[in-house]
Parts: C-alpha cells; sequence; structure tokens
C-alpha cells in the first residue's frame, strides 16, 4: 500500500464509522428536522480524517476554516467546492448563490472543518442560514470547546440535530491502525499496550510511533517487535515534557 492510498483510505477506527453514520443521518433526517451537526474533540484523535474520508462518501462540500476565516472567505471556500470557480459580488451576493447551489442538491451535504475558529464569531451564524435555507445538512467539526463556543448563538445552537464526541483510540483501534500502517509487522501486546498509554490514545501520537516502527522495520529487517526491541517506555513518543532551563 502506498502513502497516497493511505492517506485517502484511512483506517476504519471507531471515530471514523461514527462520523460515516452522523453524515448518513443528516441527510436522511426528517424534513422537518435541523440541520446542524457538531463532531468534536481533542486535536489529534482524526477528526479531519474522518471528515475527508465522509465527504469523499457522501460527495460532501468540505472546507477547512483558519484563524483568518471571515465570512467572505468562508462563503468563497463554499462556492468553490460547489462548482463556482470565481466567486464575486457582495457577502450578501455570495451567500443566496451558496444557498442556491446547496437547495440544487440538499442530499450533498455541507462538512466545515476546524470550526473552533469561527465558533466564537458572529459570523458562525452564517452557517445556520445556510442550512435552514438551502434544507442541505451542515457539520461543523472542531476541538472539545467547539459546543461551549456555540452556546454563545442560541440560534445557531439549538439547531444542532445531533451532537458527536470523538473518542480516543482503544486496542481495537489500535490494531486497525496497525494493519493499515504496518503491514507484515507483528507488534505484540506490552508494546500495544504501552504506545495506547503513553499516547493516551491520541491517533496522531499513535501513528507517529507506528511510522517508527516502519523505519526500524525496514533499516533491520524486523518483522516483529516487543516492547524491549523498540527501545522500552522511553522510545515511545507520547506528549512531550520540556523543563524549564534556571537561568
Amino acid at each position: 500500500m502506498n502513502e497516497l492510498s493511505k492517506v485517502n483510505r484511512p483506517a476504519p477506527l471507531k471515530n471514523v464509522a461514527a462520523f460515516s453514520t452522523l453524515l448518513a443521518k443528516m441527510v436522511d433526517r426528517d424534513p422537518d428536522a435541523p440541520g446542524l451537526a457538531v463532531l468534536s474533540g481533542p486535536s489529534g484523535y482524526g477528526k479531519s480524517k474522518s471528515a475527508v474520508y465522509g465527504a469523499n462518501k457522501h460527495r460532501a462540500a468540505y472546507v477547512e476554516c483558519g484563524l483568518y476565516t471571515t465570512a467572505r472567505s468562508l462563503l468563497s471556500q463554499i462556492l468553490v467546492e460547489l462548482g463556482e470557480q470565481r466567486p464575486r459580488g457582495s457577502i450578501e451576493d455570495m451567500k443566496s448563490e451558496a444557498i442556491m447551489l446547496l437547495a440544487a442538491n440538499p442530499r450533498r451535504p455541507l462538512i466545515i472543518d476546524e470550526a473552533h475558529f469561527i465558533a466564537a464569531k458572529r459570523f458562525v451564524d452564517l452557517v445556520r442560514e445556510l442550512s435552514d435555507k438551502s434544507g442541505a445538512a451542515a457539520i461543523m467539526i472542531g476541538e472539545e470547546m467547539l459546543p461551549a463556543h456555540l452556546e454563545q448563538f442560541d440560534r445557531v445552537h439549538n439547531r444542532v440535530l445531533e451532537w458527536l464526541q470523538a473518542m480516543p483510540c482503544d486496542a481495537d483501534d489500535f490494531q486497525k491502525l496497525t494493519a493499515h500502517r504496518c503491514p507484515g509487522i507483528e507488534i505484540a501486546s506490552d508494546l500495544a499496550a504501552a504506545i495506547l498509554e503513553k499516547t493516551k490514545g491520541n491517533t496522531r501520537r499513535i501513528v507517529i510511533n507506528l511510522i517508527e516502527i516502519e523505519e526500524q522495520s525496514r533499516i533491520h529487517g524486523t518483522k516483529q517487535f516487543d516492547l524491549v526491541t523498540f527501545g522500552g517506555m522511553g522510545a515511545i513518543k507520547g506528549s512531550p515534557k520540556f523543563t524549564p532551563r534556571k537561568l
């Protein structure tokens, strides 16, 4: 399996499956039900991987927010995803066009990743308006404080039909990640448990350690790893702790 296929086809972890189920539920919801949903959780839990996979599976319009996202830049991204290559006009014009394009295919959901960047801003209500007026589902994805930020905007918060919390990897997820990242390599139970413990189930940190196992396997020709073979607890990359220098 090459690197490109690993990116495009994530390991079938619980968070990936749960988000795919959420998308299907939102697309098939009752017409009178609100169209917003939220996936939240700590950084590194695989939310964006789940989002990209879900977007591909359901042909969703996928956009990603950032620190400097504005109402105009968000609408511009959405319009590009919906096929308008050169968005232009006032914010109101762009909003009307986005609603029209979403309404043309209301079974095509809108996914807004890194939504915590806009959740505390007044224009987050724009997401609610796009969903309400088009009938399309809009799913916001962000870090663990996203639900609390949305509480400040009652018109948005009370239209969230589904709240999904991303979960840390467990032993079953670890086995799936291993099969996906390290095919043909056997990881002993003591090493698997140690990696889960030190990374606290953070998917990104687990993958960092699996990449290290891949590299060691390639360099040394080893196909079996236990905790001692890997180098002990000290070799496992978890959350780094730094001791400040005394000046």
